[in-house]
């Protein structure tokens, strides 16, 4: 069984895992980013303090080779050939970063025990040649390891769509990652679905993100709210709480009306998006994944595809709109299988 190392880098966690060729993990930590102690040179020590801790716990049957490759996934616009966070909202400042140059730099560094020591006085010593083979936007990673392990297995024409803070997404073409001419393919959440409607945070106006990402559902509540409906988020609004989508689910499935109108607008929006995505890419299989997605089948994805009937062609309005399998894990799992799959020398 091959190994490799997927790292999943958050604004406010590191998360890294041993994973195999058949993606399962052996081990995994998380340890804090610490963004605001230090600039992108910390971060990468970081992460690489995450892949010595995550080889220290490995199984030794699991690293039994003398070079191990590591994947990692990363917020913003990523630039995946040259390995640099061109932009990332998550680390202000952050432009142009080679941040794989950075990262391989310390894990040169690295000083890993082969195998335990027998006796505590044994020095530890670097047996293990460590590369960062590959870098790609944080949602992309996660539709890799969809593609191959998760809700996307057997399939080769898939979107995905992460609903968290904001909504992400990714394509998959004919088996493989698609990143457009200038690595900005797959900017699903900036589909416009109400023109003139809700600003977004990307400057524009009616993006699917400005409706379906977290802050913005809470606010299209909260809105409702004011307007002086009934509902049993009144009590958390009135003191002085602030809403959660988890909050406004719960509600929802308790039957408050508000709180299912809330829902059934934000899977509406989700399907006329999927509608226009549909329609251009005509991809097998839609999957679904983030906090947002935890809201379940009856109050997001029966309107989601509902809406996806009543608007698509009949071919385009075949595809597929299931939730991901893989969880807080598809990150890890998506950046090893980059490692596994990279042909291309370490940058």
């Amino acid at each position: 069984m091959k190994y490799s190392i997927g790292v999943d880098l958050g604004g406010t966690d590191i998360k890294a895992g041993l994973v195999s060729s058949i993606g399962d993990i052996s081990c995994r930590v998380v340890l804090p980013t610490d963004v605001e102690v230090g600039g992108p040179k910390f971060v990468a020590a970081r992460i690489a303090e995450a892949v010595r801790q995550v080889l220290v716990k490995a199984p030794e049957n699991h690293r039994d080779t003398s070079e191990i490759w590591i994947g990692l996934g990363a917020p913003g616009l990523i630039i995946a050939e040259t390995g640099v966070v061109h932009f990332s909202p998550n680390f202000p400042g952050w432009s142009d970063i080679p941040l794989v140059d950075y990262v391989n730099a310390e894990l040169a560094k690295l000083d890993i025990p082969n195998g335990v020591a027998k006796h505590r006085s044994q020095p530890a010593h670097k047996n293990y040649k460590l590369i960062l083979k590959c870098m790609d936007n944080d949602v992309n990673v996660m539709t890799l390891g969809e593609l191959r392990h998760g809700a996307g297995v057997g399939y080769k024409s898939i979107v995905a769509l992460t609903l968290g803070t904001g909504v992400g997404g990714g394509v998959v073409i004919d088996g493989h990652l698609y990143h457009g001419s200038q690595n900005t393919a797959g900017e699903l959440g900036h589909t416009i679905v109400e023109p003139n409607g809700r600003y977004c945070g990307c400057g524009n106006q009616g993006c699917l993100e400005a409706y379906a990402g977290a802050k913005n559902i809470v606010e299209r509540t909260e809105a409702k709210i004011g307007t002086g409906q009934r509902t049993i988020l009144v009590k958390a609004s009135k003191d002085g709480e602030s809403l959660t989508p988890r909050q406004i689910a719960e509600a929802a499935q308790a039957g408050d009306q508000l709180a299912m109108e809330i829902f059934a607008e934000t899977g509406r929006y989700i399907g006329i998006a999927l509608t226009s995505i549909a329609h251009i890419l005509n991809p097998q299989i839609a999957i679904i994944g983030g906090g947002i997605a935890e809201a379940g089948e009856t109050l997001l994805f029966e309107p989601i595809r509902a809406e996806l009937s009543k608007r698509a062609m009949d071919i385009p309005a075949q595809m597929k709109i299931v939730k991901a399998h893989l969880g807080n894990d598809a990150g890890i799992v998506g950046a090893a299988m980059l490692a596994f799959e990279s042909q291309k020398p370490a940058l």
